[in-house]
């Protein structure tokens, strides 16, 4: 009876050494992953091997389990999906403002906006209104007559310019989109596979692929960086996710399922769309939300106030210039828009007028008219392109694009905070800390040698037993 108690003891001793040993080893996979950011620390769970009923005959780990909470890993995805759709909008607002090539002023309130730059609109149109009062103090001035054509024809090409950047920076956009949404695609395909190689592993082991986890939790947040969706478990396999986007009907729509079902996205130019189906999706978060809501929004509208400043441009100075319709027009009749205001064929600065056609040598009207172009208010209501003078419909654009700017930089700012705050809390649960891993290390080791200790006592019991009894 002693020797079958030994012997147990000895099993017992064996087994906790083992479980001891893989202890150690999951803290140094731990410690060895401080710094992996992907990576969610790891712990063990000791069970008694016994039979049911039965006596211990030992301890051993009876699962290594991630310290991972769901609700955190979701509430990171989302807040780092609004994070990446606001740092897009905003570097997309900041490239429209150096295609301006002036700096715009970023404040609260849209009536404070200003620019700066020589080379701004702004200062065009000023340059323009203000060469055209020095022609009609001194009209038979040649060199005033050069400088009244230079500073339209600069005025037209500042118009030009500031509308062809920002159609750069959108066509721009519209490409990003494209990419992302590649991207995108690939991420899905990567997790759809790594769904089928954490099915297949764990039911080949029995035992979760911790691994396999934690890079498929990667790219999910890789994904969120692009667009959002939701993201759950599969009822019947709870090792596989289903991914699903949002219609714009508002129907969740199943992108991946397991690795069984993949959707591929594509982009229209308009709209991102399930491959398939050709359903449309709608985004309230990622760096595709970001590029498109700036293309579509203060930048388009940036883009249609140009047109209607420089569509009043060309009707009211022609009108001034050739109030009867049938003469020579300054501005090209044909350019109603930002892209294609030009001066009319044919005008060159020997032969711009400073009065209607056939009027007196020194009448400076016609320039004197086109100067108080300047302060004349304008209204929609009565069939204006705009409302208020020329140069308050650009400062209201201005204002607006800058307001858009600015808070966009604020939600950033403030959608940052939140989801570093998000991440410090899942880090605070599921990072590793090298001071209690240390403590987790020195813990098992005592562990460890307490039973090397047994068994080695057990060894020397049992060789006394088998040895040295029955010896005289």
């Amino acid at each position: 009876m002693a020797e079958n108690g030994l012997y147990d003891v000895l099993r017992m001793g064996i087994s906790s050494l083992r479980a001891q040993s893989r202890a150690i080893e999951t803290v140094g996979r731990n410690m060895a992953n401080v710094n992996n950011p992907t990576y969610s620390r790891q712990r063990v769970i000791f069970g008694d091997v016994s039979p049911t009923g039965g006596a211990s005959v030992g301890v051993d780990i009876i699962e290594v389990q991630q310290v991972r909470d769901v609700l955190l890993d979701r509430q990171v995805v989302r807040e780092k999906s609004a994070a990446a759709a606001l740092e897009a909008e905003t570097a997309a607002y900041e490239r429209g403002e150096a295609a301006m090539g002036e700096t715009i002023s970023s404040v609260s309130d849209p009536s404070l906006a200003s620019t700066t730059g020589g080379n701004s609109l702004n200062n065009a149109m000023a340059g323009f209104f203000g060469s055209a009062r020095q022609l009609s103090v001194d009209p038979t001035n040649s060199t005033q007559k050069q400088m009244f054509f230079q500073t339209a024809k600069t005025m037209t090409e500042r118009f030009q310019f500031s509308n062809d950047r920002l159609a750069e920076v959108q066509a721009d956009l519209t490409d990003q989109v494209s990419n992302d949404v590649d991207k995108a695609n690939l991420l899905l395909s990567t997790i759809s596979e790594l769904n089928l190689m954490i099915a297949t592993q764990e039911s080949e082991t029995g035992t979760k692929s911790l691994t396999l986890r934690d890079q498929r939790q990667a790219r999910i947040e890789d994904l969120a960086q692009v667009m959002n969706f939701k993201s759950t478990t599969l009822p019947d396999a709870a090792n596989q996710i289903q991914i699903t986007a949002t219609s714009a009907t508002g129907v969740d729509t199943v992108i991946l399922s397991g690795g069984t079902t993949l959707e591929t996205l594509t982009f229209d130019g308009d709209a991102v769309r399930v491959g398939s189906s050709e359903t449309a999706l709608t985004f309230t978060g990622g760096s595709i939300k970001g590029h498109l809501t700036a293309r579509d929004g203060a930048l388009q509208t940036l883009r249609n106030s140009l047109d209607q400043l420089a569509s009043q441009m060309v009707t009211s100075v022609n009108a001034v210039y050739n109030p009867s319709g049938t003469g020579q027009n300054f501005f090209d009749p044909a350019g109603t828009d930002a892209s294609s205001i030009e001066l009319a064929s044919g005008l060159t600065g020997l032969n711009v007028r400073s009065s209607v056609a056939g009027g007196a040598a020194g009448d400076g009207s016609v320039a004197q008219a086109i100067s108080e172009l300047d302060i004349q208010s304008f209204s929609s209501s009565s069939g204006d392109a705009i409302d208020g003078t020329m140069g308050e419909s650009y400062s209201a654009a201005i204002s607006l694009f800058s307001y858009s700017l600015s808070q966009s930089r604020m939600r950033h700012e403030n959608q940052t905070g939140v989801f570093n705050a998000v991440r410090g809390q899942r880090e605070s649960m599921s990072g590793v800390s090298l001071d209690e891993e240390a403590a987790e290390l020195m813990k098992f080791q005592r562990a460890y040698q307490a039973s090397a200790r047994v068994i080695s006592i057990i060894d020397s019991m049992l060789d006394t037993v088998v040895n040295g009894m029955g010896r005289g």
